[in-house]
């Protein structure tokens, strides 16, 4: 055959180099493989590197926005940090559940500025038994410890209480106060003079009939009305009375925020206050029984006025004894505790209370008055179904109990304010 080819032998080189090409086909797609594996790899690690520095680019604004807020007032950092949101991905605020932290904040700080709230107006109050009460309410120790000090030092105060404090006055009135007080004792003992010793009756009688005993005793009653109301106003105050019960306390703990607003006001009354929330009519006081009076019932006096004995001079030269009245004095039989100089301020003291307390039992009866009233005009407008009108009636009996009871309690403490009044001429 021309050229020496042999049959087969380009069919056999190729058999032999199969091997080789097949190997070099198998490195090329190797090669291929591995760019393509580092072209994605490099990629993915640029996008990974992007992606991290967007992710810390947004913990940094949150970052940023959370010490800002914190920097803001109690009641308008959760609020503030809610509208922040909306600068951040929403890929980054669903995974941190910035939704829940934000919510879950409201309510943490909520609860702060109700506690702020209740201890500010603590800190105000007048009435220690509320003061204690916000304080056992206090989440932190150090402001519950504070309001236990503050009642404390105010229930040492209520107790350490002088007869009459001067400084509650005003400056006007303290200068009132002294020049009455002065004159008044001036002129006490402008009439004492006639009871000295060694005085004859004729120069009694003289002393009598002069201007100037005369003029104490116009004086006196008209120095006496004046300073009256001074020294009930510089009388003890009486420490008010914290008052609530089991039902009105179990409401305000079902309803927080009633809770806050009630220790957040100046309110004593915890039932009261519930009622005017529940928008329900005042509840009548039940009546007590009543209690022993500090004296027995009587429209007398424990005063008598302070006699003497003159000899005036009649017709004919003829000397008669005579009777003159000069002030007021205790009557032997008055109780031991009101005698003496602490007798007095005791007497003074309790003299304001009484007072006190027929003006709060007057307002109590006002108050019932026009509770019957409102009821009345209300069953009487036709407007009202049957069974609520039987409901006002019962609301009404109830208001008729405490203005009797309010009465009696009043016609007691009128008849005492009277015993232990010092008359005024």
């Amino acid at each position: 055959m021309a050229n020496d080819y042999v049959p087969g032998e380009y069919f056999a080189q190729f058999l032999n180099q199969l091997p080789q090409m097949y190997r070099a086909k198998q490195s090329a797609d190797l090669q291929r493989e591995r760019f393509e594996y580092y072209k994605n790899k490099d990629a993915q690690a640029a996008s990974q590197a992007k992606l991290d520095e967007q992710y810390k680019k947004n913990v940094s604004d949150w970052s940023r926005v959370e010490t800002f807020a914190k920097e803001m007032p109690f009641g308008q950092q959760a609020n503030f940090m809610r509208k922040q949101l909306d600068t951040l991905p929403t890929g980054f605020v669903e995974s941190q559940n910035l939704n829940k932290f934000i919510d879950n904040y409201q309510i943490i700080e909520d609860n702060e500025v109700d506690q702020i709230k209740m201890y500010d107006n603590a800190r105000d109050e007048d009435n220690p038994g509320k003061i204690r009460y916000t304080a056992s309410l206090m989440d932190d120790p150090k402001r519950r410890r504070q309001l236990v000090s503050d009642a404390k030092s105010l229930e040492s105060k209520f107790v350490e209480q002088k007869p009459f404090d001067i400084d509650r006055l005003t400056i006007a009135e303290q200068r009132n106060y002294k020049a009455y007080s002065k004159l008044l004792t001036e002129s006490e003992a402008g009439l004492m003079k006639m009871n000295m010793p060694g005085l004859s009756a004729e120069q009694k009688k003289i002393y009598v009939e002069s201007d100037a005993f005369k003029k104490f005793q116009k004086d006196i009653p008209f120095l006496r009305e004046k300073i009256e109301p001074l020294i009930k106003k510089g009388a003890p105050m009486i420490m008010p009375e914290f008052a609530y019960t089991p039902e009105s306390l179990q409401y305000l703990t079902e309803n927080p925020d009633m809770m806050s607003s009630f220790f957040g006001s100046a309110d004593d009354d915890m039932d009261a206050f519930v009622r005017a929330q529940k928008g329900e009519p005042e509840e009548p006081e039940e009546p007590e029984e009543p209690e022993e009076p500090k004296e027995p019932k009587t429209t007398e006096s424990m005063w008598e006025p302070q006699e003497s004995r003159i000899m005036v001079a009649g017709p004919g030269g003829v000397k008669t004894p005579q009777t003159v009245t000069g002030g007021f004095q205790l009557k032997e039989d008055v109780p031991e505790r009101y005698k003496g100089a602490k007798g007095e301020q005791l007497r003074q003291q309790e003299e304001a209370a009484l007072y006190k307390d027929i003006q709060a039992h007057e307002g109590k009866i006002t108050a019932a008055d026009k509770n019957i009233a409102g009821i009345d005009s209300a069953i009487n407008s036709g407007k009202l179904s049957e069974s609520n009108i039987q409901r006002l009636e019962k609301e009404r009996e109830k208001y008729l109990k405490q203005k009797e009871f309010f009465n009696n309690k009043l016609s007691d403490a009128r008849s005492q304010y009277d015993y232990i009044k010092k008359p005024k001429r």
